[in-house]
């Protein structure tokens, strides 16, 4: 095991991890901050300190367990302390304490070796569960409720995870074509449930751009990494959520 995570180590692009895991941060928390920032009464405390140490670390494992085919050890790491900040932040709100544990335990399960998660289920479930853990807990901390209404503004972030993380989830190409054009579907209908306007047609093209790059097989293997899935998701995030 030793040996294994000493390999893993040396295996890991450290040059692309800082950046990847930085960009995740801002992409999940741009969409909260954009629906609390029109709510009376907002404000903004030091719980923020531990979530946002919290989703580095979830972003870490997330990219840890892509780059080793989804058996990384070194990605327990990074989940361990995910847990410990969410124990520090949110120990007063069990039910945010519950999910935001929900997530990287999850994130533990999809990489034992005896489940057996096909690519698409395994990335709907995680879109869904950062979905209701991040964004929610971002807003729930500076406007201290909760409602479903919150939970619908996120949906668009949803969409974005199943269509920009389909290529390093799904390795069958026969299944990959049809589950990015089926989410590319879902994230166009989440983008255009938002006013139209000049950002949200730029992010429908650069939506349209990646999905060319993700099926065509040249420009998927020599051009498209998760660095760049990252930052195309980002991009299109603040695009729809900009006011």
């Amino acid at each position: 095991m030793w040996n294994q995570l000493k390999a893993q180590v040396h295996a890991t692009d450290w040059q692309d991890l800082l950046p990847t895991i930085c960009i995740q941060l801002i992409t999940w928390s741009y969409a909260p901050f954009a629906y609390v920032v029109g709510v009376d009464g907002t404000h903004f405390t030091s719980h923020f300190g531990p979530l946002f140490l919290y989703e580095l670390c979830i972003g870490a494992a997330i990219t840890l367990a892509i780059n080793h085919h989804f058996a990384s050890q070194l990605s327990l790491v990074p989940l361990a302390l995910s847990v410990i900040f969410a124990g520090i932040g949110f120990l007063k709100s069990p039910i945010l304490l519950t999910l935001l544990i929900l997530l990287p335990a999850y994130l533990v399960l999809i990489q034992l070796p005896n489940i057996n998660l096909r690519g698409g289920l395994r990335l709907v479930t995680l879109g869904i569960l950062i979905t209701l853990t991040i964004p929610v807990a971002c807003a729930f901390t500076s406007t201290h409720f909760m409602s479903w209404v919150i939970v619908r503004y996120f949906v668009p972030l949803a969409c974005s995870i199943w269509f920009f993380y389909g290529p390093f989830f799904i390795t069958n190409v026969k299944h990959l074509v049809p589950f990015e054009s089926v989410t590319g579907l879902l994230y166009a209908a989440a983008i255009l449930s938002h006013p139209l306007s000049v950002a949200t047609i730029f992010a429908l093209i650069i939506s349209l751009g990646a999905w060319f790059m993700v099926i065509l097989p040249t420009t998927r293997e020599k051009y498209w990494n998760f660095v760049y899935a990252n930052l195309a998701q980002l991009v299109t995030i603040v695009l729809i959520y900009w006011t």
